[in-house]
């Protein structure tokens, strides 16, 4: 294993942790990030486009079944 293998694993281990933390459910975790983004719009380039796209989605109805 190289060091960006073991860069890639620390990396999935926190997104499964972050899934985790939000019920593995989409609808959740995508809020998660756009109040992510909200809190450090400094370091997310294209917040603005993005997030409205996410919003809109979930306004449209691409919510996870139950």
């Amino acid at each position: 294993m190289t060091k960006n293998d073991e860069a890639i694993n620390q990396i999935r281990k926190i997104r499964h942790i972050i899934s985790q933390e939000n019920g593995h459910n989409p609808d959740k975790l995508v809020n998660y990030y756009i109040e992510l983004q909200k809190q450090y719009p400094h370091l997310i380039h294209y917040k603005e486009q993005h997030t409205k796209v996410l919003e809109s989605s979930l306004q449209q109805g691409f919510e996870a079944e139950p």
